[in-house]
């Protein structure tokens, strides 16, 4: 019959490549993560305001029009290629303080961790533009707030496992002492990056010390 025969020989037919390609929604994470990677180089070389569509478009490799179809505007990509990228930072420092290691040993691995932000740095740079921005837009400043809130959620759980081994002062509950931490870490990140030369491992060694039970030597 004609259908069966043409039905075979289209089988026989190589694929063409419009079937070949990736599935549309992997495509468009791929385009997606380099629009994103192009927005935070260049920030860190020219600036925020540096930064338009014409240039990400150019550095991705991509046609102008996606800049706006994955993120409605430049202004968007911007916040989303600093915020991103620093969720990536503070997600390994998070990582340390939620593994089996004692708590002081964590806290001494991420301050030294906390090291890679200062403004010799990309990551660096794109947390001092950040805040930069934040002082004039309300919805980068709500973006950043969400990345660095993510301390006090993070902390208590980790905090409360430590008193009950002993390894943390007791005396002070867990819902005071959490946020007290975490602004703690808040604010040695940004003294850093004004102060490059902070001894974290010092730093480290003085909030271990506020942190042991009282009368027990510090690890």
């Amino acid at each position: 019959r004609p259908c069966l025969r043409l039905r075979a020989i289209l089988g026989r037919m190589p694929k063409s490549s419009a079937q070949e390609r990736p599935p549309r929604a992997a495509s468009g994470e791929v385009t997606r993560r380099r629009l994103l990677a192009a927005g935070a180089a260049l920030i860190v070389e020219r600036g925020w305001s540096a930064v338009t569509t014409r240039a990400v478009a150019e550095r991705a490799g991509v046609n102008q029009a996606l800049v706006h179809y994955h993120f409605g505007s430049i202004d968007n990509l911007r916040r989303e290629s600093v915020t991103s990228r620093i969720a990536d930072e503070t997600g390994k420092l998070i990582d340390e303080l939620l593994d089996q290691r004692p708590l002081p040993e964590s806290i001494q691995r991420v301050m030294r961790l906390l090291d890679r932000f200062d403004l010799s740095t990309d990551v660096g740079v794109l947390m001092a533009e950040a805040m930069l921005q934040a002082t004039r837009d309300p919805a980068m400043a709500e973006s950043l707030g969400g990345v660095m809130g993510s301390w006090g959620a993070m902390l208590a759980p980790r905090l409360a496992i430590a008193q009950e081994r002993g390894v943390v002062r007791e005396d002070i509950p867990v819902e005071r002492l959490t946020p007290v931490l975490a602004s703690f870490l808040d604010g040695f990140l940004i003294q850093r990056m004004a102060d490059p030369g902070l001894d974290a491992a010092a730093t480290a060694e003085t909030l271990i010390q506020l942190l042991s039970p009282p009368g027990e030597e510090t690890p």
